[in-house]
C-alpha cells in the first residue's frame, strides 16, 4: 500500500521516533515499515512475502508490528488513516467482509469434529 503524501506528514507526527545510535545498522522508516504492515493487513499473505526492496524487511516489519499493537500505535495509526478517508468520501463502509475459516462437516454431521483450541482445552 503505498501511502500519500499528506497521509505520510500525519503519520509521521504520531509515530514513535527513534534515536539512531552512533554505530550500527540505520533505522528503517516507520512509514515504509508501516506500508509493510498494511500490506500485510491487506492482502492477508504471510510476513515473509513483504519486498523488503519496497517496504522494510519482513522481520523489521513483524518486530514494529508486535510493538506497535502493544503500545497502541498501530491503533492510532490505523485511525488517523481511516479519519482521513472519511474526509475525502473516499470510506465505503455500505459493504464490508469478514475472513474466516469454513470446515466441511463429514458425512453428514451437522458440526464438524475436527480438534480446535476450544476442544482440545475440554
Amino acid at each position: 500500500m503505498n501511502l500519500t503524501v499528506v497521509q505520510r506528514d500525519r503519520l509521521l507526527a504520531i509515530l514513535p521516533k527513534y534515536e539512531q545510535k552512533a554505530v550500527g545498522r540505520r533505522r528503517a522508516d516507520p512509514v515504509k515499515v508501516l506500508e509493510g504492515i498494511l500490506f500485510v493487513l491487506n492482502t492477508g499473505c504471510r510476513w515473509t512475502d513483504i519486498d523488503k526492496y519496497k517496504y522494510a524487511s519482513f522481520q523489521t516489519c513483524h518486530r514494529y508490528f508486535q510493538e506497535w499493537v502493544k503500545d497502541g500505535t498501530l491503533q492510532k495509526a490505523l485511525q488517523v488513516l481511516v479519519d482521513g478517508c472519511e474526509k475525502t468520501g473516499k470510506l465505503d463502509l455500505s459493504e464490508a467482509f469478514i475472513d474466516g475459516s469454513f470446515v466441511r462437516a463429514k458425512k453428514g454431521a451437522i458440526i464438524s469434529d475436527a480438534v480446535t483450541r476450544e476442544t482440545e482445552a475440554a
